[in-house]
């Protein structure tokens, strides 16, 4: 770990924390590798903010060919990589290549944790998961699930056979287990987690090249972008290109980011009023949800806990190709407190979308109570109660 960070506190009893020495398997999506990095630093603070503790020893394991070692690393947490693939859902030869790369990443995980002496490992979700929580059956060192979604994804469950302990995101998620549950939230970064909105509104709106004195509205879905969303918003642009109170900031995703580019400069004229700044997306999504006062997204569980800890009002709309339409049933509670309002996947058209985003900004009282509503929903310090669960479980030193 190269840098002092900020995150978890002493336990109930006012007690430093225990260090360990831990794997985080995690990988694929942002939704898997950021909680792993906020749980790392959680892990690895003594007890005081920005005080790591020379004793602990945290790591993330991810896939060989994902980017995500560039992001841990800039994070200051080392990293270990798998040769790792997914199973495809339908009878294929690529699920053949799938269980010896699967086989074959299991004794490297073990190896992993022989070599650098785990009391612990942990399984984010995703496929990368799996060989670590069979490596860690195989050297009998306690190992903790952590499930972001109201459902469980195949990789979770199957990790699960060897689980010591499992941590949720979503108390809807407790059913798929057969251990008990812990409901810690989902770790959020240290910027996010405690984010105040208004006092970093002006920094914001100026990173982004964006005014003062308008209302902004953020769109974005995720670190791929969503094309429906991207189409739909899009697609309000002419209704909205006179607008001199409205501005926004749009977040197409890396791969989305050409098309998005080229609709946006065939829609724009030189003496439209309406200011509207689009990127592939951000690291600074701290800045951009303070910049906010509406957001337009998906429902995965990483996003929902953001906008929570944020407590930006937003219309979500679920992706409905997720494994067991997770997203979808991410949004239940939040959908029936009125913390949130959807709109399906099928039914996200610039009409639909144009018609919710206009009444919602039109209505500062009902994003006010939006607001304390889905911030009713956050768990700024799930990163520290699942390090605490961590730390329980590990074999001792």
């Amino acid at each position: 770990m190269a840098e002092p960070v900020a995150g978890t506190r002493p336990d109930a009893g006012g007690r430093t924390p225990r260090p360990v020495r831990a794997a985080i398997a995690g990988g694929g999506t942002g939704g898997h590798v950021f909680p792993a990095i906020a749980l790392a630093r959680a892990l690895a603070e003594a007890g005081e903010p920005a005080v790591l503790d020379p004793r602990a020893d945290v790591w993330v394991v991810g896939t060989a060919s994902g980017d995500e070692g560039t992001t841990v690393r800039a994070a200051g947490i080392d990293f270990e990589a798998l040769d790792v693939m997914g199973f495809s859902r339908s009878a294929s030869p690529r699920n053949l290549v799938a269980a010896g790369k699967g086989a074959l990443a299991t004794l490297r995980a073990a190896r992993i944790l022989r070599r650098r002496g785990a009391d612990v490992a942990v399984g984010m979700g995703a496929y990368v998961s799996v060989p670590v929580a069979a490596a860690a059956a195989l050297l009998r060192i306690p190992f903790v699930v952590h499930e972001g979604n109201a459902v469980p994804g195949v990789a979770n469950r199957l990790a699960a056979r060897w689980a010591t302990a499992v941590a949720v995101t979503f108390a809807e998620a407790e059913q798929w287990f057969r251990l008990p549950v812990q409901v810690t939230g989902y770790p959020v970064r240290p910027e996010i987690a405690h984010l105040d909105r208004p006092a970093l509104r002006s920094e914001a709106l100026a990173h982004f090249g964006l005014e003062d004195g308008r209302l902004t509205l953020l769109v974005f879905g995720g670190s791929q972008g969503a094309r429906r969303i991207n189409e739909a918003v899009l697609g309000c642009y002419d209704r909205w290109r006179s607008e001199r109170s409205l501005q926004v900031l749009h977040l197409a995703g890396t791969t989305g980011l050409a098309v998005a580019e080229g609709q946006l400069a065939a829609a724009r004229d030189p003496a439209d009023a309406l200011i509207w700044s689009i990127a592939g997306s951000t690291d600074r999504m701290d800045l951009a949800y303070a910049a906010a006062d509406l957001a337009v997204s998906r429902a995965g569980a990483a996003t929902l806990s953001e906008l929570a800890c944020a407590g930006l009002p937003a219309v979500v709309v679920p992706y409905p190709y997720a494994t067991a339409d997770h997203q979808r049933a991410n949004t239940q509670a939040l959908v029936e407190s009125q913390a949130v309002r959807t709109i399906l996947d099928a039914d996200c058209t610039p009409e639909a979308l144009g018609d919710l985003v206009d009444t919602l900004l039109a209505d500062e009282p009902a994003r006010g109570a939006m607001s304390a509503r889905i911030r009713g929903f956050a768990r700024p310090d799930a990163a520290s109660a699942l390090a605490d669960l961590v730390r329980r479980v590990a074999r001792p030193r």
